[in-house]
């Protein structure tokens, strides 16, 4: 096998399979990509038995063939290397030799035989969407992803295709950690393709953080299921990941009716209130207070082991007068991934879960539920 490369174009395909071959295994393997050589392309691979990565590079190829490298190494080399074209061959007894002008490195390669089949994903019903929509999508229901491997279903995010009473068909990506929820809706009938899926699938958290790297670029992704697979093409480059086994939690059960008070606050104000009511808190003492009366919301925070702090910012609140107390990061971080200016936070009491909402995210709904202090 011999090829030479854009730098650029080699670079940006081991960059993301990294996130899949850097992983702790019992199977050394799978810590490689496998390479291989054919006409005028390169097609690099990764797997970790979960999800299975595939970029193909425009090169020229000299020697076709194929070898399984390791993944880290080659990576640091080649992003190392000042050249903006690389030249990359075999050598005696699976040895790799990449070289850039006068510097050369030599990186002992694998038996390709060895490597792991590639998931069959032939025929595969794609479905296309904007980059930015999914990314949307996945950036307001990634943070409230159960990260307790225990408890599978909630480790990661819930897909659906629905049919809504106005016979409008969406998508819809849930996700839940026990202690909040977040809901969002894309209405698809001005979307290509048909997304074929007869029940709500789960997508593990570690797939759509890969997911998200194929997404940087703008344009639109095509994605489909076969099998017990979620598919992501995007130009030259596929990510092929296995679903998560179970069924995820009713949610429809714990979303409250929209509640009786409810107040309209700037964003910028709200978050950054909350950021500094966070600077005292602490695993042992995360709650803030919220003193909610028409016109103000004054936070408070206390941890006998720092100290206490208060603030007060204006808004607009119809409803009775009401305290509660919130984990101030739930509400941090569902914000951050919101693009309204301003917010819509509804309560029914101060013991059941609250809504959050804006006019500039669509088909959006945060559920939090109050802390017992």
């Amino acid at each position: 096998m011999e090829f030479k490369i854009e730098k650029e174009i080699i670079l940006d395909a081991l960059t993301k399979a990294q996130g899949i071959t850097g992983k702790k295994t019992s199977i050394p393997i799978t810590s490689n990509v496998l390479i291989s050589a054919k006409d005028s392309e390169v097609s690099i691979r990764a797997t970790d038995l979960e999800m299975a990565f595939k970029a193909a590079c425009v090169a020229e190829v000299i020697k076709e063939g194929s070898t399984a490298v390791p993944s880290r190494k080659l990576y640091e080399i080649v992003r190392a290397l000042p050249s903006d074209t690389l030249a990359i061959n075999e050598t005696e007894n699976k040895w790799i030799r990449i070289a850039d002008k006068n510097i050369e490195y030599n990186i002992v390669g694998m038996e390709p035989n060895d490597f792991p089949a590639f998931p069959d994903v032939e025929g595969v019903d794609f479905f296309e969407i904007g980059v930015d929509v999914l990314s949307n999508m996945i950036n307001k229901t990634i943070h409230s992803v159960l990260g307790d491997e225990g408890r599978a279903q909630l480790s990661g995010v819930c897909f659906e295709s629905i049919v809504k009473k106005d016979e409008v068909r969406k998508i819809r990506m849930v996700s839940t950690d026990g202690h909040r929820l977040s809901k969002i809706d894309y209405d698809v009938e001005e979307t290509k393709g048909v997304l074929k899926l007869e029940k709500s699938v789960i997508i593990p958290k570690s797939g759509i953080v890969e997911v998200l790297k194929l997404l940087e670029k703008g344009g639109t992704v095509k994605i489909g299921f076969k099998d017990s697979n979620f598919v992501v093409e995007k130009e030259n480059e596929l990510l092929i990941i296995r679903l998560i086994d179970g069924e995820f939690p009713d949610y429809e059960m714990v979303i409250p009716k929209q509640g009786k008070s409810a107040m309209v606050v700037q964003k910028e104000d709200f978050l950054m209130m909350l950021r500094r009511m966070s600077i005292l808190s602490s695993d042992k003492y995360p709650g803030v207070r919220f003193k909610i009366t028409k016109g103000q919301l004054e936070a408070t925070t206390t941890n006998p082991e720092i100290g206490e702090s208060k603030e007060a910012i204006a808004l607009s609140y119809k409803g009775q007068p009401l305290e509660v107390a919130v984990n101030p990061r739930y509400f941090t971080e569902t914000l951050n991934s919101m693009n309204s200016d301003e917010v819509v936070v509804r309560f029914k009491d101060e013991v059941n879960p609250c809504t959050m909402e804006g006019k500039e995210d669509p088909g959006f709904l945060s559920v939090i539920m109050p802390m017992r202090v």
